[in-house]
């Protein structure tokens, strides 16, 4: 499973660069838009800051624009990928991005319809929004579920990710579930992380070294 986390944010990618299995970052505009700082800037610095893929969506309305826009954005980095909204003119500059090989991901997949088009358009990824689906009451996780099944029936390379995940259970059932790769904020990420069990434990092993040093001192 590939793992992403999801920001544009200097010092979070920075810390993030020193994970070994990070496989890079995601952003979109809503993302890039809380930095205020120029959208090539910002994609290029986080491409020098990291090892790993760096996806970035291109604004434009038209499947013309996006094209261009793409070819543009993926020069900014040695793996980049280029997302593209689930739409007619996305799908239309998806299909000629893909003879390009440059690496496309569908955002916004909100239904199997979406997941069938983009399979047969031949993207390297689609992405659902496992927490806006929620917030809309239905199953995110389920529609994952059947993306993932859909996509298997298809025969098709396309890779599912999940993006929206706020909580660190929803990040442990997807990859139960066999999902491809996940996106994540960094705040979820730390909370992936954190244990209050790990913290005491530590404490304990930590004042218990302290201990033994002290009496191997006093000897």
């Amino acid at each position: 499973m590939e793992f992403y986390l999801d920001t544009a944010n200097t010092e979070e990618v920075k810390k993030a660069s020193r994970l070994a299995f990070l496989d890079g970052i995601t952003t979109n505009p809503s993302i890039i838009a809380k930095e205020k700082v120029d959208f090539k800037t910002k994609i290029q610095e986080i491409a020098t800051l990291i090892d790993g893929k760096v996806w970035c969506q291109a604004t434009g309305s038209t499947a013309d624009a996006m094209y261009d826009q793409a070819i543009e954005m993926n020069s900014w980095g040695k793996k980049m990928v280029i997302k593209l909204p689930m739409n007619f003119e996305g799908l239309v500059a998806a299909g000629e991005l893909v003879k390009k090989d440059v690496e496309v991901n569908m955002t916004l997949v909100n239904s199997l319809s979406h997941v069938v088009l983009a399979a047969k358009a031949g993207v390297t990824y689609i992405s659902p929004y496992v927490g806006r689906t929620d917030d809309q009451s239905f199953d995110g996780q389920r529609f994952i579920r059947e993306a993932l099944q859909t996509i298997e029936n298809l025969k098709s390379p396309t890779k599912v990710i999940g993006a929206s995940i706020r909580g660190p259970q929803i990040a442990v059932d997807l990859a139960n579930a066999g999902i491809d790769a996940i996106t994540m904020s960094f705040d979820t990420f730390e909370k992936m992380v954190q244990s209050p069990l790990t913290d005491l434990g530590l404490a304990q092993f930590t004042q218990d070294w302290t201990n033994y040093m002290d009496d191997l001192k006093g000897n």
